[in-house]
């Protein structure tokens, strides 16, 4: 898992930005990608909460969990463990959509995407991360979308 204190020097602001705020616990951010792994030690403190989805089970060794758990590390990692989160105060919620086997590309229909969505925003996100992207067979993206 890469550690932002190792990409951090590089990333222009965000030390100062640190020293100003770390986060609200007023601002909801949604993590909409693989399942994450709630006991990893970089979340100890973290407020997050998995919301239900279609994607069933918890974290696993695959590629879904692995992404999941990454991308929640950056955006919440708790400044006191192994990982610094760019906003370790701000709350979370985790909407898993990929699942997947080692080796198997993480895929989400548009719909699902959107329910997420929908589900994300009525349990108060105020900003939404989507790390993924997906072409649709008739080139125009899901009505709801």
């Amino acid at each position: 898992m890469l550690n932002v204190d190792q990409i951090a020097p590089a990333v222009i602001g965000l030390e100062s930005l640190w020293s100003k705020t770390k986060g609200d616990p007023g601002v909801c951010i949604a993590l909409l990608d693989g399942p994450v792994d709630l006991a990893h030690p970089c979340f100890v403190g973290a407020e997050l909460t998995r919301i239900e989805t279609l994607v069933r089970g918890h974290a696993g060794k695959d590629a879904a969990s692995e992404h999941g758990t990454h991308v929640a590390s950056v955006i919440f990692g708790q400044h006191g463990g192994p990982v610094k989160g760019i906003a370790p105060r701000c709350r979370g919620l985790i909407i898993p959509i990929y699942s997947g086997a080692k080796g198997d590309s993480l895929a989400c229909s548009q719909l699902d995407l959107a329910r997420a969505i929908n589900q994300a925003v009525a349990n108060g996100a105020h900003v939404i991360n989507i790390s993924g992207g997906e072409l649709a067979q008739s080139g125009t993206a899901e009505p709801i979308l």
